[in-house]
């Protein structure tokens, strides 16, 4: 049996004379040599790294539940309900990814747009922010960050510090590593970002400065994550809403979840075959239950992911169970085989919540956080060791900050000197004022802490 089975190489070479202007990244467990010194792990919530082809992880039950904490309900209220609710249609109205088209050309480059009103007072949409946070934990991460990446740094006798650096981007069509994202073409600069520990980096940027750059939705929770480079940064995303997602971050979902991407995967966490199987015909060692279905064995893509809420009994203190019905399809020698999988859902697989993060390395507290569940299936997919591929498997954690608002100081100060951070909102682009958390602020009294404080524009760059 092949060690990878990739058949949508096959099938999208036939379109490969497409000119390569996109691309995409996967995300991780972080391998041996990704460390921090090169640009990986930088911050608590840097938690991922980019994969290469055939190291992707991904769910592999095609119902995905999420649901909200308490936490979430009483920071955020019915209105947060709402925004993260936007954000799980936008990915449930996705089509399966075998309809996609095979140019992806149904996607747009760019789907962001920003509020004025919003960027001024430093609003962050929760919306857009949850978007791009189920995309990571969907198996996908920033090509903005990881066009080109640092493999080593080696220091010679001088001294003398060379580098190698890779590309951890691949074109949607062709899979081929790529410099463009949505168009825009790319290049690096080896840069030493951080010290103590000392910090070495491939930092990306445009090689046309009027082009449009980080337009990736998933781009938003990864290119921040990890730096305390804030006020730049948040210069770029107050205000900021997406309507959509980018033609890369569907090339990302396409690859991943293609029923042509047959990875050996384990059932998923209360997993129970109820029919079918017809006997132990799963790879060695790979097991059977009771009835003779198939735990562990070569799966495909699943092909459309679906995005369930449950929710939480606030009398019980628990989520409602649920139990969801789905055909698991398995491969062996060639042939496909099914079989009715019941799982039993008694946690949502991805969890919302509210909490104090702390703050970074620089002092700026700390505004997501996230957790991991993805586990390496290398040992079951072959003998040379890599870093994936691998499952991703309940339990999701996505926590948003409650420390707002809040004030920047440098050197000693006062309120009148600060700078204030920002806050959770959610906007779009009427003329409506937007939605302020936590719940029973209002709008005035963000300007009022804005406005009032001679700091200024929130993060404004002198």
């Amino acid at each position: 049996m092949p060690r990878r089975f990739h058949g949508l190489l096959a099938l999208l070479l036939v379109v490969s004379g497409v000119q390569k202007t996109a691309a995409f990244s996967l995300s991780g467990i972080p391998d041996a040599w990704q460390v921090q010194a090169i640009g990986y792990q930088i911050d608590a919530p840097d938690i991922f790294a980019p994969m290469n082809l055939g190291e992707e992880y991904r769910w592999n039950t095609p119902n995905i539940t999420y649901g909200f904490d308490p936490s979430f309900l009483d920071y955020f209220g019915a209105r947060g309900v709402e925004a993260v609710e936007e954000a799980v249609q936008i990915l449930n109205s996705l089509p399966p990814v075998s309809a996609m088209s095979a140019d992806l050309s149904e996607f747009p480059l760019d789907t962001r747009r920003f509020n004025h009103q919003a960027t001024a007072l430093g609003i962050f949409d929760v919306k857009t922010w949850s978007l791009s946070l189920m995309l990571v934990e969907l198996g996908l991460t920033a090509p903005e960050r990881w066009v080109f990446t640092l493999r080593s740094r080696v220091v010679l006798p001088g001294p003398t510090p060379v580098y190698t650096t890779v590309k951890r981007n691949f074109d949607p069509i062709t899979l081929v590593p790529s410099s463009y994202i949505n168009g825009t073409l790319y290049t690096y600069q080896i840069l030493q970002t951080f010290a103590n520990p000392d910090t070495w980096e491939a930092v990306d940027f445009v090689i046309d400065p009027l082009a449009p750059t980080h337009t990736t939705v998933a781009s938003i929770a990864g290119v921040g994550i990890g730096t305390d480079d804030f006020r730049g940064f948040f210069n770029n995303v107050s205000g900021l809403f997406v309507t959509g997602l980018t033609r890369d971050d569907a090339g990302a979902i396409r690859y991943i979840y293609s029923k042509n991407n047959a990875n050996t995967e384990n059932l998923p966490p209360n997993a129970t075959v109820v029919s079918g199987g017809g006997g132990p015909w799963g790879v060695p060692g790979g097991g059977t239950n009771a009835g003779g279905g198939v735990l562990q064995g070569l799966r495909r893509g699943v092909d459309k992911v679906n995005l369930i809420r449950v929710n939480f009994d606030s009398f019980l203190g628990q989520f409602v169970p649920i139990t969801n019905r789905y055909e698991d399809v398995i491969i062996t020698n060639g042939v496909t085989r099914s079989q009715t999988v019941e799982r039993l859902v008694t946690q949502p697989d991805i969890l919302f919540g509210v909490a104090d993060l702390g703050v970074s390395t620089g002092g700026i507290p700390i505004f997501l956080g996230r957790n991991r569940p993805f586990i390496n299936n290398d040992a079951i997919n072959g003998q040379v060791g890599l870093a994936g591929p691998g499952e991703i498997q309940s339990q999701a954690v996505i926590v948003f900050s409650n420390a707002g608002p809040w004030f920047f100081n440098v050197l000693e100060g006062s309120e009148e000197t600060a700078t204030p951070g920002f806050v959770w909102g959610h906007y779009d682009g009427t003329t409506n004022a937007p939605v302020v958390f936590p719940v029973g602020t209002s709008i005035r009294d963000i300007e009022q802490l804005v406005f009032g404080a001679s700091g200024g524009t929130p993060w404004a760059v002198p």
